[in-house]
């Protein structure tokens, strides 16, 4: 009897053991014939969320200093750049903008001498400067100590530079706002001697245009006896030049400056009207090359007076402004006295 369970228990054991083999089995086998499960693809990069639309940009006040191109239409007979036709000097209409109000180069200053008729009147004339005339000029008058700088408006010499000497001759000319029409130079009250050299004492063409637009103001100095103090001219990191033109002279600022200036200021298209009085007008010397010097332009001035030449870091002063600045001593000094005069208020000879 015993023996009997024991046998069929054994046998139960088998068949349990048989079975759970078998069964072991057939699921190895199923599971090895499945196709093999695909690798998983690859996590996609989240897609970048979309650019907010841009913003309508805002209408500026007004174009940037120096770049009245903005403010310039082709003439729409000629079809020519703005670039081109200046450099010529005729053919070019000009629109204010937002007005729409169209000016013909024949009514512009800037292609005619200045409405002060001395100038064509005596056009060719000749010129002295010397010790006495200065002497005359400035008559009573306290100068500072040190070299003294003159100006000659619409008086030109047959060289860019002429170096010290008892004095000099001048040829009257009508200043045309493109060239140098004027001489600025030196005069040492001690010696007696003077120097000249080639100089523009009007606002260029694109500032006249720029101002008579409404773009950018531009004026011009009445002729007097100022008081300018040594210092730099402009900063122009804010347009992409790091560097300032070392060596000139101001008028406010820097340690002092000039008072209250009479000045005439070029309201219209067809020139500078009325005397105004200002106290900051900056009407600067410099040199004519500057970094915002346009390519239809000779020399860079909205009102100041310059001298033919430049600065760079690189090359320091160059041209007739590097015997000016020579020659004038303007090392050390706190106060320069500055000369303005037309060739027309001078003795003509």
């Amino acid at each position: 009897m015993n023996r009997r369970w024991m046998i069929l228990g054994g046998t139960g054991f088998g068949l349990a053991a048989g079975w759970g083999i078998w069964s072991w089995f057939s699921r190895s086998k199923t599971r090895d014939g499945r196709t093999a499960a695909p690798e998983p693809a690859p996590a996609q990069p989240t897609p970048e969320p979309a650019p907010a639309p841009a913003k309508p940009e805002v209408a500026k006040t007004g174009p940037a200093k120096s770049s009245i191109r903005e403010g310039l239409i082709k003439d729409p007979a000629v079809r020519e750049s703005p670039e081109a036709a200046i450099a010529r000097g005729t053919g070019l209409a000009w629109r204010k903008p937002q007005l729409g109000e169209v000016v013909t180069p024949d009514k512009w200053l800037a292609v005619r001498p200045l409405s002060e008729p001395g100038f064509a009147a005596r056009a060719g004339a000749g010129v002295d400067i010397t010790d006495a005339v200065f002497r005359e000029v400035v008559g009573d008058r306290e100068l500072a100590a040190g070299p003294v700088v003159f100006a000659i408006r619409g008086a030109v010499s047959d060289r860019s530079s002429n170096p010290y000497a008892s004095g000099h001759r001048l040829t009257i000319v009508p200043p045309d706002h493109l060239n140098f029409c004027c001489t600025i130079g030196v005069w040492d009250p001690e010696t007696k001697q003077l120097s000249t050299y080639a100089a523009s004492t009007v606002p260029n063409r694109t500032a006249i245009v720029s101002s008579a637009l409404g773009v950018q103001a531009a004026n011009m100095l009445l002729p007097g006896v100022f008081d300018y103090v040594p210092g730099s001219h402009s900063n122009y990191k804010k347009y992409g030049f790091p560097f300032s033109i070392i060596g000139a002279l101001r008028q406010n600022g820097a340690g002092g400056g000039a008072g209250a200036l009479k000045v005439l200021r070029a309201t219209t298209p067809t020139g500078m009207q009325g005397a105004n009085v200002s106290s900051t007008t900056d009407d600067n010397i410099h040199c004519a090359e500057t970094p915002l010097l346009e390519p239809y332009d000779r020399f860079s001035s909205e009102g100041c007076m310059v001298v033919a030449g430049r600065y760079t870091p690189q090359e320091g002063h160059t041209g007739p402004w590097a015997r000016f600045l020579k020659d004038a001593k303007f090392k050390g000094r706190s106060k320069v006295t500055v000369i303005l005069a037309n060739s027309t208020q001078l003795p003509v000879v």
